[in-house]
């Protein structure tokens, strides 16, 4: 493990969860999507345009950043243009959108539990617009499943990357 930077610190009132996802135009470069919750609007210095709020009114943001492991630090990105992140508790993974078109490109979807604890789905870097969370029901044994007559590739990489 490298230490890769110091000013990436929040307030202590502010939930910084970070997620390494391998990008896929360069398979040896990681990216750190960062998804901060609860942000602490008087100590975190974030500008009001970068930071959406979710409909239980929490100021949040999420963030995109290439991992530079040699010159320890992570430089800021706009985004992911054509691919769509899924962060999970387990693993992460980055799917192009031109090869599964039913996902929105340059965006991040959260895993199920993240989705009911922050009430928020789906990220979009393009616009900062943020969707509901998806409808799950719990099934025998605690399984998850979508309120739909059937499964999109989302559905199943949110669901499972919540094991």
């Amino acid at each position: 493990m490298v230490y890769l930077s110091r000013e990436m610190a929040v307030s202590s009132q502010t939930g910084s969860y970070s997620y390494l996802v391998r990008s896929q135009e360069d398979h040896r470069r990681m990216l750190m999507v960062r998804f901060l919750a609860c942000i602490d609007l008087a100590h975190d210095r974030y500008p009001p345009e970068e930071l959406f709020t979710t409909r239980d009114g929490v100021s949040s943001r999420m963030e995109v950043f290439e991992v530079d492991v040699i010159g320890r630090r992570l430089i800021p990105l706009n985004g992911m243009g054509k691919y769509a992140a899924f962060v999970g508790k387990i693993y992460s993974v980055m799917l192009p959108t031109d090869k599964f078109p039913k996902l929105a490109p340059n965006s991040v979807y959260l895993n199920y539990r993240h989705q009911k604890w922050c009430d928020l789905g789906i990220y979009c870097f393009k616009d900062r617009r943020i969707s509901p969370p998806r409808e799950f029901t719990q099934g025998t044994y605690r399984r998850l499943f979508p309120c739909a007559c059937h499964w999109e590739l989302a559905d199943y990489l949110m669901v499972d990357s919540n094991s």
